[in-house]
């Protein structure tokens, strides 16, 4: 007899969800954290529940699927989220100027109200400089806005959790696993804080560590580990907004995040060292980041305050670092490499957080032949209703798969959505049917 149906390992975002969604269907849940909840990559995340526009250029799928959860997300932990109003400026000799980048955001906003996100606003360059004080005003075109949602992160991982230990969860943090334990090709559960925990299912949920986590069960998960530093300046209000500004290299983007933890630069996007535990900030990131929002401000200040870098725990897959899927995936061990009793969901981002534990919990469930339907999208963390709860397609998930391991099928995809919305917006345009400026909006809007 097993002493848990799932043992989980790992106490991030991800694997709080995990532990909430099995403990909501009536299971016996234990999960191990080597630290404190979402001490790691959550932690050292950009802290947005987002869809990731950005993701339209190559993975429209990912944006998709990230909206339509972070609409649960915010139903079910509004209380920890604040909306943040985010001014994309354009610039002569930008890499995109500002047709381009308003057919994008017409694009984001088919998915925003899943997400209870508002449609974007095209701002002057007058109205721009008005709206964020000290930005440069040479060569600047005008901007757009978008919203999304800030969070603690790590408050989000410890409410989760706490959440599962009301619904009968036993958490143990503070409490690393130094084996997974196997009845020959079966695993059993784990050894952690000088226990044998007994699992009929051990859920491997320990985000760029899953590969270091598998290997402890003889098996391998490969993984393009990107590296994501951020600045952080103790100051809340550097900028009065947020922003994502084009980076020194013409190539990517850094966001200007202002918050109650200070206004966070960054992140980085690089190829991380195999091993996340020596994932390190360099003085060449460092750089990076300052001269980038530099290029824009001409007063903000030289030295930062604090840096805080994670690993993103992307899925194994080839392409460009540029085009990589943030799509996550569940591993069953038994199917994949003959070893039963053990799980692995890996890659995906904070903002889907909830749909990946569902899933796992899923697979989990039926290999258990027991557990209820998924309750996570039903209560809130405190265990309230969440009402009424919008119908919104999710994206196919054939398509999905089909399209995970394909980067330059995948980027068509996408590609061939933003070339007939661009043919639309300029035709708009063209009609004047589009407003140049909505400075009064936005006022309106983010009073």
């Amino acid at each position: 007899m097993s002493d848990f149906d799932l043992v989980v390992i790992g106490g991030g975002v991800t694997g709080a969800g995990v532990a909430r969604d099995a403990a909501l269907r009536g299971l016996r849940v234990c999960l191990l954290e080597r630290g404190q909840p979402g001490g790691g990559t959550t932690a050292a995340s950009t802290h947005l529940i987002h869809g990731g526009v950005r993701y339209l250029l190559y993975d429209r799928l990912t944006t998709h699927s990230s909206c339509w959860d972070a609409g649960h997300i915010v139903r079910t932990a509004g209380e920890l989220l604040t909306r943040l109003p985010i001014v994309w400026p354009v610039y002569k000799g930008h890499s995109r100027g500002l047709e381009t980048v308003e057919t994008l955001l017409e694009q984001y906003d088919r998915f925003q109200p899943m997400k209870y996100g508002r449609p974007h606003l095209r701002l002057t360059a007058e109205a721009a400089l008005r709206v964020v004080p000290g930005l440069s005003p040479e060569g600047l075109l005008g901007a757009l806005v978008f919203d999304e949602w800030w969070v603690d992160a790590e408050a989000l991982a410890r409410r989760t959790l706490d959440s599962a230990r009301a619904a009968g969860a036993e958490v143990l943090l503070e409490t690393p696993v130094t084996s997974v334990l196997k009845d020959g090709a079966r695993v059993t559960g784990v050894s952690a804080g000088g226990r044998d925990l007994l699992g009929a299912i051990t859920v491997n949920a320990a985000g760029p560590w899953i590969d270091k986590v598998s290997t402890l069960a003889g098996v391998r998960m490969p993984l393009r580990l990107m590296k994501g530093t951020h600045l952080i300046y103790r100051e809340k209000a550097l900028s009065p907004v947020g922003l994502l500004l084009e980076a020194e290299d013409r190539s990517r983007y850094v966001f200007v995040v202002p918050s109650p933890l200070g206004t966070w630069v960054g992140p980085t996007d690089m190829p991380g060292p195999l091993d996340p535990d020596l994932t390190r900030t360099t003085d060449e990131e460092i750089g990076y980041l300052t001269r980038s929002v530099k290029r824009y401000f001409a007063s903000w200040p030289e030295k930062h305050d604090a840096t805080i870098v994670g690993s993103r725990p992307i899925l194994g897959q080839p392409g460009a670092e540029k085009l990589l899927s943030r799509d996550f995936e569940v591993f069953d061990h038994e199917e994949r490499d003959g070893v039963a009793g053990f799980l692995t969901i890996g890659g995906g981002k904070m903002s889907d957080y909830r749909v990946m534990a569902e899933a796992a919990v899923d697979a989990a469930c039926r290999k258990l032949g027991a557990g209820g339907p998924c309750r996570t999208h039903l209560l809130t963390l405190e265990g309230k209703p969440v009402g009424e709860i919008p119908d919104w397609p999710q994206p196919s998930p054939d398509l999905k798969k089909f399209l995970r391991t394909k980067p330059l099928l995948r980027e068509l995809h996408s590609l061939s959505y933003l070339g007939a919305g661009m043919a639309s917006h300029l035709a708009r345009r063209a009609a004047g049917l589009i407003p140049i400026g909505d400075e009064a909006e936005f006022r309106r809007r983010y009073a």
